[in-house]
Formats: C-alpha cells, sequence, structure tokens
C-alpha cells in the first residue's frame, strides 16, 4: 500500500504547536495504564514501547507529511517530546526551489 503524503505540509502547524500536537498525541494515543503528565522533556523511553513507537512513526510521516528514516528512530530524536519536535523541524524543511 502506498500512501500519498504529497498533500501535508508542516507549514499548516505552527512552530510551537508540534509540541502540542505531539504531546496531545502521545497522551491521547500511545501511554496506556496511570496517566502520566507529560511535559517537553519527560522520558518516553519508559512510556511508549516498541509497538507505540512504530505507531508514533506511521503518524508522524501521516501528519508531518515525510518518510522516517529507520536509522533516525533513535533516544536522541524520539526522547522526548522536545527532541522529536526538533527533529521533525529538521527533517521536514523543505528545500527552497
Amino acid at each position: 500500500m502506498l500512501i500519498d503524503y504529497s498533500c501535508r505540509s508542516i507549514s499548516n502547524i505552527r512552530p510551537m504547536n508540534i509540541e502540542e500536537t505531539l504531546k496531545a498525541h502521545i497522551g491521547k494515543e500511545l501511554i496506556f495504564g496511570e496517566k502520566t503528565d507529560l511535559d517537553l522533556d519527560t522520558d518516553l523511553i519508559d512510556l511508549v514501547d516498541s509497538t507505540g513507537v512504530m505507531e508514533l512513526t506511521v503518524w508522524i510521516e501521516s501528519t508531518f507529511g515525510f518518510l522516517v528514516e529507520i536509522d533516525d528512530i533513535t533516544p536522541e530524536n524520539f526522547g522526548t517530546i522536545r527532541r522529536l519536535a526538533d527533529w521533525i523541524r529538521r527533517n521536514s524543511t523543505q528545500p527552497a526551489e
């Protein structure tokens, strides 16, 4: 199955809104059990399991419109909401035409 990401753009999401978008999605869809107060620097490594990381990857691809390389799924990039938002900003910039 091929997914067309061409219609999605990070330009529709304001810069600080990336963090809030991630926080809402992770808190609602990926963290089960007792509720955790997520902040930008909460360690996600122990909160999101491997299936959740894959679900998050697919969600990032569809929401922000770019493919996530397997080598980019690291604690340095996916370890906190702040790191993840910074990584999304770095990887979603379109080169000037």
